[in-house]
Formats: C-alpha cells, sequence, structure tokens
C-alpha cells in the first residue's frame, strides 16, 4: 500500500516535470506558428519561441515556400535585422540566419531583444541571383510574469515535501517490519 503511494506521488512529480518541461522545448526552438506574408511566387513565413517574446533571448525560425509548388528552400541566403519602435530606437544586426540542424528547410538565428515594445523585425532574401523585396514583420515584446518562475518552484517544492513525506513513511514502515522479523 505504501509503494503504491510513493509510485503515485512520484509519477505526480514527473508529470509536474514533464510539464514544465514541455515549455523549456518551446524556448529551445520548437516553433508553432509562424507569420506569413507573400512576396511575389514566395510565401515567407516568420516565427518565434517562446511565441508570444519576452524581454531576453528569442528564437527566431524563418522559412521560404513557393507559392505554386509548396517546396521550401534549402538555399536561400537571409540577413536578419531588427528595430525597436518608438523614441528609442534600438538597433539588431543584421545577423545571417543559417540553416537549422534538425530541418534545413528553416533557417534560424537566437537574438537579445533587451526592450519592451514593437519590435520591427526584417528579412532581406536572397534566392540565388534573385533578390526578393524586404518582409516586414512586427513583434511585440512584453516584460515576464514574475508569477509564473515563483509558481514553478513553489509547485516544485511542495512535490518535493510529498514525496520526502511518503519516504520518510516507508523507512518507518521498513524499518518495523525488519524489527520484527528478526526480533
Amino acid at each position: 500500500m505504501l509503494w503504491l503511494r510513493a509510485i503515485i506521488l512520484v509519477s505526480l512529480l514527473l508529470l509536474g516535470l514533464n510539464i514544465q518541461s514541455v515549455s523549456l522545448v518551446e524556448a529551445n526552438g520548437s516553433i508553432r506558428s509562424y507569420e506569413k506574408k507573400v512576396i511575389g511566387k514566395y510565401i515567407i513565413g516568420l516565427g518565434t519561441a517562446p511565441p508570444s517574446p519576452t524581454i531576453g533571448v528569442t528564437h527566431f525560425a524563418a522559412f521560404v515556400e513557393d507559392k505554386e509548388t509548396g517546396v521550401k528552400y534549402m538555399d536561400a541566403d537571409i540577413e536578419f535585422f531588427a528595430v525597436l519602435s518608438g523614441p528609442n530606437q534600438q538597433k539588431i544586426g543584421p545577423y545571417q540566419m543559417n540553416n537549422s540542424l534538425m530541418d534545413p528547410m528553416y533557417y534560424e538565428v537566437d537574438t537579445s531583444l533587451k526592450e519592451e515594445g514593437i519590435w520591427l523585425v526584417t528579412l532581406v532574401i536572397t534566392i540565388g541571383e534573385e533578390n526578393l523585396s524586404s518582409v516586414v514583420y512586427e513583434v511585440e515584446v512584453k516584460k515576464q510574469n514574475p508569477m509564473v518562475p515563483i509558481l514553478t518552484v513553489g509547485t516544485l517544492l511542495f512535490f518535493l515535501g510529498i514525496l520526502s513525506l511518503s519516504l520518510r513513511s516507508w523507512v518507518k514502515e521498513y524499518k518495523k517490519k525488519r524489527k520484527i522479523r528478526n526480533g
């Protein structure tokens, strides 16, 4: 019976850590949605991880797709730069977006966004000898909610407390049984 409780508690702890790790995986490059724009015969997509960027490091990924065939280009040359709109214009870049190791049809760059506000992200794309028009995206950067890390640590401490109390009870029961057998 005690083992069952311990297994359930460990399972809940692992489930909690698994739910937490989903957001960590997302912040390392798993982009679920892309903002798409059509430039001539191409569809250009840009996505961010996290999906709602906060102040700090943001992962950007882009793709270039043929509008008619749906084929994504692996040999595009994409230059990335960003400007904070407003009175104190900060500039980032230009950076060369490199092919992703996991999927070479996507181009990636990681950069640090240090100010809150609307960032205008510009992609300058060259495919072979053809220079496409610059593509501009608006990315809103917000301050991170301070409650999320506090709640995460609180939940982790709660599960560790339950696990330690269960382990303590198990050790007491084990010692009792051992004493009865030996005594």
